[in-house]
């Protein structure tokens, strides 16, 4: 009987496997033309086998799209499908403008390489683009997927002459690259929250805008307290995390309004949001400016890393990529309905040989052109790990090992592909180098699970002490293969802000507005568990101000008003903030604590259990020749706990400095300890031996 229940499990598997198949080959054979076999590889790249029955006819060159000279523009346009295309062209980005009008529709040709092209002699810079695609049931008007420039709404490509883009100065510009991704402190934030409130100091015409970032301000313009970039410098972070700014399709750029959104629907991959910019309608604008902010973080030290969302787009049927090649760049059920693990209607198949290409380019393309120091994918689980390992060598090959900084949500995720294909999810890290992804243990350790608004963690009752350990160790006893590859975080855009989530869980969301001692405490201790762990701290903009969304628990269509950062806060919180900024420099001078793999294979790293519910450790380690020892004890209770230092197995008469404890943290002395550590309820305690203390501090 089992023999026949395995039989029957194979032939039914290998149906669905059947079925699978022939609904995704279907939807695009149906439109195929077989009448060329002709594939084209990069070299010095394995881009996999063919897993879609359209990658036979797949192109590597790295000429698709517009590209412009003085001489003519160079058309290239891959849908081998296609049954003829055109190139259209229009004098501005949409019908609503004056001067508006066709001015040609010029026919492409296709080639050998299973490519359209079509050489345009002359100077058409700034002229507007679309694609004119007959296939063989229906003709589609359609923007280029590789424009990299637009007109408002990106509803019309446009020719751009990228040099002529560049701000003053921008040939100097350096890309912030760390020894180590470990070395990296991130801080998450949005476009238009970052200088939405008048608090900010930003002058009104540039909030909420790229140009919010190059201007220097202070609380209300007074003077005194700095704001926005002024006060990263002063913070010490070393990287900031931009949600979404490639063009996305929920804001109507023709409207200088409070529209938002988080920007999680891509529209045009490769064109900056235009609503970011002060003129959406002219394609020049938001690529300077855009620049301009990237360049304003770079000289203020601060490098940038751009959140790109390739695992669905802002619509499926009817997206640009469906309209020039359809049923090709997404992932569908057996049934023929599109895959839908993102839960966005529709999910992109990375293992699909053009797609993979376009992800590559597109990664790329940024960190070329607009100088990106680093990328997070949003639900990185749905992509395939092969196409994350090109991703990474193709940045290596580019710009040195591991110098941009690669992570995403590596979270396990259902979606319609092959069952042979490794997804890029937290399973994979190991087998993906270079790419880190978020440590959802330690997240939901520190303050109670996402998903349970009342829910308890560490610093609220001591819940999840074990997590906080495999967390601390950078998760390389779980599913990091170093430490590097793990990115601790209490919060982020995501779910409900740490202060708010504080609220719900110890008040039941009474007083978003009011300050709370006993929270601040927590939010100091959650701190800490982040700032000491091995591998990349990150934290949601205004967390060490307090932030607020007023329990709205997923902000991503919210008004402006519930998502911007209020830089009141700075002077409410100033105590937090001066936390925040200690551990960060106490960070950057501990090599031990951050757990590179350098440092790692230098140090060791012990816990103590006898000091329970506390969660206390020893680091031995060695930094420029210097031998030291770093004991860090975590107390989530409401009382104050004392270890016996003697517990570290070091020498009892052993002599401690304590750099962070319950009111302080930096590289400054706070007080000479020995034999019995008194650790404060609801606050961390660390402490460096004497003698490695005056070796690297005193310098």
């Amino acid at each position: 009987m089992y023999g026949f229940r395995l039989y029957l499990f194979c032939v039914l598997w290998y149906i669905n496997y059947v079925l699978y198949y022939g609904s995704c080959v279907f939807r695009c054979l149906e439109f195929f033309d077989m009448n060329s076999d002709v594939c084209t590889c990069e070299k010095g790249f394995d881009f996999g086998k063919p897993v879609h029955e359209l990658d036979k006819f797949a192109y590597f060159g790295n000429d698709l799209g517009a590209v412009y000279s003085k001489e003519k523009t160079v058309f290239t346009l891959w849908s081998p499908a296609a049954l003829s295309v055109k190139v259209k062209l229009y004098a501005t980005g949409s019908d609503n403008e004056a001067g508006a009008g066709v001015l040609a529709e010029l026919p492409m040709e296709k080639t050998q390489d299973n490519v359209w092209r079509l050489e345009y002699a002359g100077d058409h810079k700034n002229e507007y683009y679309t694609y004119i695609i007959t296939h063989k049931d229906k003709t589609v008007e359609t923007v280029d997927i590789y424009a990299k420039a637009g007109g408002v709404n990106g509803n019309r490509g446009m020719i751009v002459d990228l040099p002529s883009t560049d701000p003053e100065g921008w040939d100097k510009d350096n890309y912030i690259f760390m020894p180590s991704p470990t070395d990296a402190i991130v801080w998450e934030v949005h476009v238009k929250d970052f200088s939405h409130c008048a608090s900010s100091g930003i002058s009104e015409k540039n909030r909420g805008k790229y140009l919010a970032f190059c201007e220097h301000s202070t609380l209300y313009g007074e003077g005194i307290v700095p704001t926005c970039v002024d006060y990263l410098k002063n913070l010490g972070i070393t990287h900031v995390q931009i949600n979404p700014f490639y063009d996305f399709g929920s804001i109507d750029e023709s409207k200088n309004d409070d529209s938002f959104n988080w920007g999680y629907d891509p529209k045009n991959y490769n064109i900056p949001e235009g609503s970011y910019s002060t003129n959406p309608y002219d394609g020049n604008v938001r690529i300077t400016e855009c620049k301009q902010m990237i360049k304003a973080l770079h000289d203020a030290g601060i490098g940038v890393i751009m959140d790109v969302v390739y695992n669905h787009t802002y619509q499926g049927g009817g997206s640009f990529f469906d309209l020039s090649v359809p049923g090709y760049y997404y992932r569908y059920n057996r049934d023929g309905s599109w895959s839908n693990g993102s839960g966005c209607s529709n999910d992109t198949a990375s293992e699909h040989l053009m797609f993979r290409k376009f992800m590559v380019d597109s990664v790329l393309y940024w960190a070329k052109e607009y100088h990106i120091d680093g990328f997070r994918f949003d639900l990185m689980g749905l992509h395939d790990a092969h196409t994350m390992n090109l991703i990474r060598q193709t940045l290596d090959k580019e710009f040195g090992k591991d110098n941009i900084i690669l992570y995403g949500e590596g979270w396990h995720m259902g979606t319609a592909c092959a069952r042979d294909t490794q997804l890029a999810n937290q399973g994979a890290v190991r087998s993906m180098h270079g790419v880190g992804a978020f440590n959802d243990n330690i997240r939901d350790a520190i303050k109670g699970s996402v998903f349970g608004a009342y829910d308890k963690g560490f610093v609220q009752c001591g819940a999840g002490a074990e997590r906080i350990k495999s967390g601390i160790l950078g998760e390389t006893c779980s599913w990091a293969g170093e430490a590097s590859q793990c990115v601790n975080y209490a919060s982020c855009h995501d779910n409900y802000a740490l202060y708010d989530k504080l609220i719900l869980s110890e008040r039941g969301g009474a007083g978003y507005s009011e300050r709370f001692d006993n929270l601040v405490s927590m939010i100091k201790l959650s701190a800490a568990v982040v700032l000491t762990s091995r591998g990349i701290p990150f934290f949601l903009a205004g967390e060490e101000i307090a932030r607020t969304k007023f329990g709205d628990e997923n902000s991503y269509c919210s008004s402006a008003k519930i998502n911007e950062i209020d830089w009141e806060n700075t002077g409410h919180y100033a105590d937090l903030i001066l936390y925040y900024q200690g551990l960060i420099r106490l960070r950057k001078r501990l090599d031990a604590l951050r757990g590179s793999n350098e440092v790692s294979d230098k140090s060791n790293l012990r816990f103590i259990d006898n000091a329970m519910p506390c969660v206390t450790y020893v680091v031995d380690f060695e930094q420029d020749g210097i031998n030291g020892h770093i004991f860090v004890a975590l107390n989530p209770c409401d009382y104050d706990v004392r270890i016996n230092l003697a517990d570290t197995g070091l020498d009892k008469n052993t002599k401690w400095i304590a750099v962070a404890n319950k009111h302080s943290a930096g590289t400054a002395p706070l007080m000479a300890i020995s034999e019995l550590a008194l650790v404060e309820n609801k606050s961390a305690l660390v402490l460096i031996d004497e003698a490695a203390y005056k070796a690297i501090f005193k310098k």
